[in-house]
């Protein structure tokens, strides 16, 4: 029996649904509906926490939908599954929170806290999410930059912007960070935009840019 998980967002564990099944999470980059393989299988459901399927998607594969999977799809791709047997439909209710840029920059900079896996691949997983992050927290780096040699009223007048929280934590984050430290990230940040420029997008590669940037700058 496979189970579809229809939601608005992709969830990482099942928790808020309920749902009285055993499970372990597989990234769909693991995934191996090999039929020898899965002779040595455990019980245990399997759940694709990290990517949306589509009915296409489950005929590439030649997925048997008496196997023990739990896949997440779009409402939109729900009617193409509708005269499968041996499957079992549940919608996610439950409100997401909603995700800020500013949720993920706090957390690169606080070595204390790790990085949150939802938010993670929430601005990883599609190349509109990460361009939002992208260029809010580029514009912190180069913020931290500027401000090093200038003064705060110069560098708001430069960029616009209002003399807030903003102003308030860079200049908290330059008694703790060291210049060569923020001219890493600048680096990091230009090699990311060279990748999107010349390719398309890689989730991948953002994944690692995060993890990388939080590695640099977290004091």
């Amino acid at each position: 029996m496979t189970y579809l998980i229809v939601t608005d967002t992709l969830i990482d564990n099942l928790e808020s649904l309920d749902l009285d099944l055993q499970y372990k999470k597989v990234s769909k980059g693991n995934l191996n509906f090999n039929n020898q393989s899965l002779l040595f299988d455990d019980n245990f459901y399997k759940f694709i926490n990290d990517a949306y399927f589509t009915y296409k998607n489950l005929q590439d594969y030649e997925y048997d939908f008496s196997l023990k999977y739990i896949f997440q799809i779009k409402k939109s791709n729900l009617q193409k599954f509708q005269d499968i047997d041996n499957l079992t439909v549940v919608h996610n209710t439950s409100k997401a929170k909603e995700k800020f840029p500013w949720d993920l920059s706090n957390i690169i900079f606080n070595k204390s806290k790790n990085l949150d896996s939802d938010l993670l691949i929430y601005f990883s997983d599609r190349e509109r999410n990460f361009r939002s992050f992208f260029n809010f927290f580029s514009k912190e780096i180069f913020r931290l930059k500027l401000l090093i040699n200038a003064n705060t009223d110069d560098i708001s007048e430069i960029l616009n912007e209002k003399m807030d929280y903003k102003y308030e934590k860079a200049n908290n984050l330059l008694n703790k960070l060291d210049e060569s430290k923020i001219d890493e990230a600048i680096n990091l940040i230009y090699k990311i935009e060279e990748k999107m420029l010349k390719s398309n997008y890689n989730q991948e590669n953002s994944k690692r840019f995060i993890i990388a940037i939080k590695q640099k700058l977290q004091v």
